[in-house]
């Protein structure tokens, strides 16, 4: 069992009909017994990705997926709080029922995904 997060973007101040609608962004998810799973943009430069994570982070409001909302700073406090989880890239043989792919990666010392997941 898990919970995502999201950031709330606000909607354009000049918006026309198609873009009236605020954005909500997948941030990653909380997996029991697990790392934080960070979701990244795969348009990213890799060693930039935590950076540009927080700023995305801080377009909006924090909300999980039945939400409630937290601050950038409870949620990193969360993923801190879940260092020493499985970790996504170094999977152990009994918890092998997915595959670490090139899209699973590392950034100032957190596991990144830049791919669509829930």
């Amino acid at each position: 069992m898990g919970t995502n997060y999201y950031v709330n973007t606000p909607s354009c101040p000049n918006a026309c009909e198609h873009c009236a609608e605020s954005e909500r962004i997948h941030l990653g998810k909380s997996s029991a017994g697990w790392r934080f799973l960070f979701r990244a943009d795969p348009e990213w430069p890799r060693d930039e990705v935590f950076a540009h994570w927080v700023r995305r982070a801080l377009s909006g409001p924090i909300v999980d997926e039945y939400g409630r909302e937290c601050s950038l700073a409870e949620l990193l406090d969360l993923a801190h709080a879940k260092a020493d989880g499985i970790d996504h890239l170094n999977r152990p043989p009994e918890r092998q029922y997915g595959r670490t792919s090139a899209n699973d990666f590392k950034s100032c010392g957190h596991d990144f995904n830049d791919r669509e997941f829930s």
